[in-house]
């Protein structure tokens, strides 16, 4: 064999050696760096469920509305999915109950604090009582012992018209959208304790849209998605 073949045999191997170790860390690293800054990693995706407690108003009172979401969580970014709430301390003139649509982005979310914006939008129904006046801007009567129309316990009485303050219960249905600002802090890869503030948009609900919408605190528990 010439002395230029056993040169050139001489560097091919020399070459060949020195890729094999380089081939080897690339399968064994999941995440690549090129020298020019191309990084390749794995997309991290999973389902998440998350019980959820708000504190609200309705009607002009204090209001907890107990449920939670259930959505798919792609790249710890992007959360799509769906998610109800009912009235917890309910009566049968104070309820409510809503459900829909979640859709969230959440900023540095390889960082243990992150930041999480959406919307959620759906429909719901609720019961309420309202002054039989507001209802149709009638003026409010004095004060009185026992008001027109009712009788010493206060009930209307039958066969007379209710008084301008008489309460009245209301069934309506309507539709809102909930836009969130949370802050999603990571306890371990699988559970994060997920808090944040919205307000409520009412639309369709002509005699109810103020007294059911208004702002909300929450606090949930997420579980999945590693």
């Amino acid at each position: 064999m010439s002395a230029p073949r056993r040169l050139l045999y001489s560097l091919a191997a020399a070459v060949l050696a020195a890729a094999v170790p380089t081939v080897a860390d690339a399968q064994s690293d999941p995440a690549q760096v090129s020298s020019s800054g191309l990084q390749i990693s794995q997309v991290r995706s999973g389902l998440v469920a998350a019980p959820d407690i708000r504190v609200t108003e309705v009607n002009g009172k204090q209001a907890t509305l107990a449920g939670g979401y259930l959505g798919w969580l792609t790249d710890k970014r992007l959360l799509i999915g769906g998610a109800g709430y009912v009235l917890a301390n309910r009566a049968d003139d104070f309820r409510m109950q809503y459900g829909g649509g979640l859709v969230r982005w959440t900023f540095f979310a390889d960082r243990p604090v992150a930041i999480s914006t959406g919307v959620f939008a759906g429909f719901g129904t609720a019961t309420i009582a309202r002054p039989y006046g507001d209802l149709f801007d009638l003026p409010t009567a004095p004060a009185a012992s026992a008001p027109a129309g009712r009788g010493p316990n206060g009930r209307i009485r039958f066969g007379t018209s209710p008084s301008a303050d008489t309460p009245v219960r209301i069934h309506d249905d309507f539709t809102m959208a909930e836009p969130q600002l949370n802050i999603v802090w990571s306890i371990t890869p699988w559970l994060r304790l997920d808090a944040g503030a919205g307000y409520r948009f009412i639309g369709n609900a002509d005699l109810t849209e103020r007294q059911l919408r208004g702002p909300s605190g929450s606090l949930a528990l997420q579980f999945g998605a590693k």
